[in-house]
C-alpha cells in the first residue's frame, strides 16, 4: 500500500488541508482530506479553564478527516460528508498504516510546520472513536505528543504537542 500526502491551498488563513492518497496493490485507490481549522471562540472559551496559556489556545486546531468523494456525492445522495464513499476493504494492518503513516504523520508534519500546540478530533462514529483511542494509546510514546485521555468523556480526542 502506498500513501502520498500533499498540502492543498484553502484560500483561508485559519484553515489548512492535506490530501492523503492511498493506492493498494489490488488496484483500489482512495483520496482523503485531513483539514486543520483554528478553534472557534466558543471552543476557545470551553478549553480556556484547562489551557490557561494563551499560546496554546492561539495554536489549537480541530481536525476533520473525510473521503474526498464525499464532496461530490454527499449532497446528491443525502448522506453525510463524513460517510465512507471509497470502499477499500482495508485489512486491520492497512487501516492502522493509514492512520499512523497517513493521518499521524500529517498531524506531526503540520504541528512542526505551523507550530500547532493542540489538535483534537470529534469523531462522529463510535467505531472511529475506538480506532482513534487504540492508536493514540499505542503510538503516543513514539512521538512528541501527549494524548489527553480525560477529554474522551466529552467526545474529544486531544493531542498536546
Amino acid at each position: 500500500m502506498e500513501i502520498d500526502i500533499t498540502e492543498h491551498y484553502t484560500f483561508r488563513s485559519d484553515e489548512f488541508r492535506y490530501q492523503i492518497a492511498i493506492s493498494k496493490v489490488d488496484g483500489k485507490t482512495a483520496k482523503y482530506y485531513l483539514d486543520f481549522k483554528k478553534i472557534t471562540q466558543d471552543m476557545r472559551a470551553w478549553l480556556s479553564p484547562v489551557y490557561t496559556e494563551q499560546c496554546i489556545l492561539d495554536n489549537a486546531y480541530a481536525i476533520e478527516f473525510y473521503d474526498v468523494k464525499a464532496l461530490i456525492f454527499a449532497a446528491r445522495q443525502g448522506r453525510s460528508a463524513f460517510d465512507t464513499y471509497s470502499h477499500m476493504g482495508y485489512t486491520f494492518s492497512e487501516r492502522e498504516r493509514l492512520f499512523v503513516d497517513g493521518i499521524g504523520k500529517t498531524i506531526i508534519n503540520f504541528a512542526i510546520q505551523y507550530q500547532a500546540r493542540l489538535v483534537f478530533s470529534v469523531p462522529l462514529r463510535p467505531a472511529l472513536a475506538k480506532i482513534y483511542d487504540h492508536l493514540l494509546k499505542k503510538h503516543a510514546h513514539g512521538v512528541q505528543y501527549l494524548y489527553k485521555m480525560e477529554f474522551i468523556k466529552d467526545g474529544l480526542y486531544v493531542i498536546e504537542i
